[in-house]
């Protein structure tokens, strides 16, 4: 069990039966999050950990990397946010189909008429 901060209730791990893993930042110098993204990743975290059902942190992993470019030495940092619930929340179902890509189907018909239009 782990105690929450501050209150005499205690969480029970059994209890868990959805985890959602959020990672902010990046590790890789091909990939570096822009501010708007790494924002929108840590007001997940908050949201995860606020809105109902309210998550529990279960753990973090910290990783980073140092890269050397020219005589500066720069380092990237991510951290991943293993956040557990009773069970999966709607809004975050509703939110991942959100960012999924939609697949939109060509109408040739369509495609027809504009070309038809155009000349």
């Amino acid at each position: 069990m782990i105690p929450s901060s501050g209150t005499t209730q205690t969480f029970d791990l059994s209890e868990v039966s959805y985890v959602k893993r959020i990672v902010v930042g990046s590790v890789d110098p091909q990939s570096i999050p822009t501010q708007e993204e790494t924002a929108a990743q840590m007001d997940l975290v908050n949201r995860c950990l606020n809105d109902f059902p309210k998550g529990k942190l279960l753990g973090m992993e910290r990783s980073f990397s140092i890269l050397r470019i020219a005589e500066h030495q720069v380092v990237l940092e991510a951290v991943s946010y293993h956040i557990g619930f009773k069970r999966k929340p709607l809004w975050l179902d509703s939110q991942e189909k959100k960012r999924r890509k939609q697949d939109f189907q060509v109408d040739p018909d369509k495609v027809q008429n504009i070309i038809d239009m155009q000349s």
